[in-house]
């Protein structure tokens, strides 16, 4: 069981090969002696924060069943950054931990202060300094020795942001057959966290996972209150870096919509309850959620049944089976508000996606605001529609048009993006196979310009539902494949924007070349020098 340890800035991150154990545990030594420091389950990496300074030996064990099946070697490596956590004690004073360096005499707080710079501010000789909240933002900490009457400063910390480490927004809502759906808006970066009721103790629930944003409750009261802690791992163990409000049941008063939700549902009775709660927890309160039942036989529609029965912004349609792409058109007619989003029946919207976009999208005056997203699968989340831009500012379409399709934006995803309904509205999508893949560069073409944020906003869930209908697709013959893609290719030629016509054209080709490297099929040949000589 091989383990590797890198050194990123001033954390630590240990990874392993998975071998299906219930959880894997961390040992660091310390005085001659190891002993367990973290644990994860379900994950094959950990982060270690706050680590001292110096040589450092740690191995991994792997648990099934109570016992321990692999273990890996023994690691040694030499640990010599400053890492710094700010921690919000309450809302009038803060407290920042940091690298405990054994030679150093002392530890100097420095404090961002504008239009001048960096100034100290505070000394400590323990491992933390409690300050009262100011305006400064940025915060960084360096470990001395004196010398005499002066201070030779021996490292430095990265600078940390004081509005990291802290809930923005908690919230509990109904959820199906009244259980509790409890969703939180951390900002900052949690190895994992915990969840208590306002009396307990313990906490009711743990997770590893820190990019975790939510939880169904079962069998708790209404009346019930709730509180959540994040924490990151450190050699010492556990440490709490965030604590939010306590948080009961509660009802949001929705007026008129301005973002449509739509989710197209089939057959999904085992998950669609977690991705409408996902939705409802959004704290956009103006938030229309549109459920279009494509013919489902099993219990899916009894579920929208229960949520549009609870809440007055659910809409639920239920239709005959058509198709995504046309459940979707038939939740575009439906839309009353003046942005749509989309949303798939197995994913999660993080609760400030709706906000973050719209924001972006009305600052900027743009037609379409795009986000990354998360690919989650067994292996953890990755980011999928990270593009090249600059942070919540107006883009010209074009410089989109010019790279969509090549080497590393490749991603069509149509639900990390906000659109204007009215242009959604006179340009439905196909109904094709490939109805992503279609419509995007078709919607994309009739925008000015988009806005892009750089933080992960959707989820897109490999995990609950592994097989998409994009993998049934895969399964067909070569020649089946090629007319779907074709059909895919010439949608956004013919029904884009005729203004755009030689962007679409040259998209077409970088997909169809792409499509040749993993296909001997020389029909893909011959389509592509049909577009280049303007047939299409």
């Amino acid at each position: 069981m091989d383990l590797t340890v890198e050194i990123k800035g001033s954390k630590i991150y240990l990874s392993w090969l998975d071998i299906k154990a219930d959880c894997y545990k961390l040992f660091m030594k310390k005085d001659d002696i190891f002993y367990e420091c973290a644990s994860v389950c379900g994950q094959t990496s950990l982060r270690l924060s706050l680590l001292p300074y110096g040589e450092h030996e740690c191995f991994i064990q792997a648990v099934k069943d109570g016992r321990v099946i692999a273990e890996s070697g023994r690691h040694q490596f030499l640990f010599d950054e400053v890492d710094l956590e700010v921690i919000h004690e309450n809302e009038n004073e803060l407290k920042f931990v940091y690298t405990k360096y054994d030679q150093a005499d002392g530890y100097r707080l420095y404090r961002d202060e504008a239009g001048i710079g960096f100034n100290g501010c505070k000394n400590s000789d323990t491992d933390y300094i409690k300050i009262e909240a100011g305006n400064e933002k940025e915060f960084k900490v360096k470990p001395f020795v004196k010398n005499g009457d002066k201070r030779e400063f021996i490292a430095s910390s990265p600078a940390v942001n004081v509005n990291s480490n802290r809930f923005v927004s908690l919230s509990v809502y109904k959820s199906l057959n009244y259980n509790l759906f409890l969703s939180w808006d951390f900002e900052g970066i949690a190895d994992g966290f915990l969840i208590f009721t306002e009396n307990s103790q313990t906490p009711i629930f743990e997770t590893t996972d820190g990019l975790c944003h939510c939880l169904s409750l079962l069998d708790y009261k209404g009346s019930t209150h709730f509180i959540v802690k994040a924490f990151v791992n450190t050699i010492n163990g556990r440490m709490i870096i965030g604590q939010s409000q306590k948080v009961s049941l509660g009802i949001r008063r929705y007026k008129k919509p301005e973002v449509s939700l739509i989710i197209p549902a089939y057959n999904a009775e085992d998950y669609i309850a977690r991705s409408i709660d996902s939705a409802l927890a959004s704290d956009f309160s103006n938030l229309e959620i549109i459920i279009v039942n494509d013919g489902s036989t099993d219990g899916t529609q009894k579920i929208i049944d229960w949520y549009d029965k609870n809440y007055p912004n659910v809409v639920s349609i239920v239709k005959e089976n058509g198709g995504v792409a046309d459940a979707r058109n038939t939740g575009i007619k439906a839309a009353k508000g003046k942005y749509i989003a989309f949303m798939d029946n197995d994913d999660l919207i993080r609760p400030n996606m709706i906000s973050r976009l719209y924001n972006s999208a009305e600052k900027n005056n743009c037609d379409i605001a795009i986000a990354p997203l998360y690919r989650i699968t067994d292996k953890g989340y990755t980011i999928h529609c990270d593009l090249p831009f600059a942070d919540d500012v107006p883009v010209d379409i074009d410089k989109y048009l010019d790279i969509l399709y090549t080497p590393g934006y490749y991603n069509c995803a149509i639900w990390n993006k906000l659109y204007k309904a009215s242009i959604v509205k006179e340009h439905p999508l196909g109904k094709l196979k490939y109805e992503d893949v279609s419509w995007t560069p078709c919607i994309l073409s009739y925008a000015e310009n988009i806005c892009f944020l750089k933080t992960p906003l959707y989820e897109w869930d490999r995990k609950t539902r592994p097989e998409t209908f994009g993998d049934v697709l895969a399964r067909q013959s070569d020649e089946d494949l090629f007319e779907h893609r074709k059909q895919a290719m010439l949608f956004f030629i013919k029904n884009g924007n005729p203004d755009k016509k030689d962007y679409l054209r040259t998209i077409a080709k970088r997909r169809l070349k792409r499509y040749t490297k993993n296909s001997s099929n020389t029909a893909y040949k011959d389509l592509i020098d049909k577009i280049d000589s303007g047939k299409y």
